[in-house]
This record gives C-alpha cells, structure tokens and sequence, in this order.
C-alpha cells in the first residue's frame, strides 16, 4: 500500500487526474472534518474544503512527499477556516458598528426634536393669553368653528387671533427652522 501512496505521488505530480482522485478521496472527508469542528458549518467547510484541493492541484509539482502532501492539506485547511474566521468577526463588528452609529444617530435626532419642541412651547407659552388658547386647541386639532365654540367667540376672531400668533411664532422661531431645516428634521 506505501509503494502505492508512493507510486501515485509521481502521477500526481506529473498531472494524473486519477492520482488526484486517489488523494481527493482519501483525504476528503477527514479534511470536512477537521473543518468543521473549527467552524461548525458544513456547507462553508465543503467549499472550503473544495478550494483546499484545487490550490493542492496547482501547487502540485511542488509537493515533495506524501507526508508534505497532508501537512499542506491540513495547513491550508487551518489556514482557509481561520481566515474565514477573520473575515466573519469583522462583517460582524461591522454589522455592530453600524447599528451603534444608526442608533447614535436615531438618538440624537431625538434630542434635537425634543429640543425643538421645548422651544416652540415654550415661545407659545410666551404668547397672549388668547392667542395661546387658540394655538393650543389648534394643536389639539379642533378646526376654526370648534375653537370659536370652546372659547366662545366669532370664527374671524379665532382666525384673527390664530394670524396674529403665527406671525409672532414665525418672528421669534424663525431661526430655529432654519437650523431645523438645515439639520433635515
């Protein structure tokens, strides 16, 4: 059996398909095996197993013994899964980094919105007692003619009221929606 192994090492080298064959079949399996048990996925390990033998036949004249033939297997192996190893953590602190970025984003956005509506409440606050009455039951989404209701007063004094608040929101905010603006929210 060793004169062989030994006899299909020449073949092999010289580029005899049914030497490869010989040593595809032998060591295969045994390769998957080891393969797996670093990476625990079997269809990465066949592919993985499966380049491992087509670099083993471009190399091939290079392959000295038969012993030089299985470490080369095996190192390839080890070397191919750690490398696969490598490339997977990265996409993987890549994926958390990003996320980590898009929630520091989201966060921040958020901030900035709550800010935004601090100021405007607060400058709505600042308002006359009337004008604010209005704003705010317009928030609440009541129309002209529920707001005139509520406070008991004409549709035109509620659109008068609504006017007058706007223009002094639209002076005293106008910097901020430029920067709002500016800020894409």
């Amino acid at each position: 059996m060793e004169s062989n192994v030994g006899d299909k090492l020449v073949g092999f080298r010289n580029g005899d398909e049914s030497a490869f064959r010989y040593y595809y079949d032998m060591y295969y399996n045994a390769l998957c095996l080891f393969g797996v048990r670093m990476l625990r996925d079997e269809e990465v390990v066949e592919d993985i197993t499966q380049d491992v033998f087509v670099n083993l036949w471009k190399a091939r004249e290079t392959i000295e013994s038969v012993l030089h033939l299985k470490m080369y297997l095996y190192q390839s192996m080890r070397h191919r899964c750690l490398n696969y190893i490598r490339v997977k953590k990265l996409e993987e602190d890549y994926r958390v980094e990003y996320a980590l970025l898009k929630s520091e984003e989201g966060f921040g956005d958020a901030v900035v919105e709550e800010e935004v509506h601090r100021v405007v409440m607060e400058e709505i606050d600042s308002l006359p007692q009337e004008q604010r009455r209005v704003i705010l039951l317009h928030l609440e989404g009541k129309n002209n003619i529920e707001i005139a209701e509520v406070m008991e007063v004409s549709v035109n004094t509620v659109k008068t009221h609504k006017a007058r608040a706007r223009q002094q929101l639209k002076t005293k905010l106008q910097d901020l929606f430029v920067i709002t603006f500016i800020l894409g929210l």
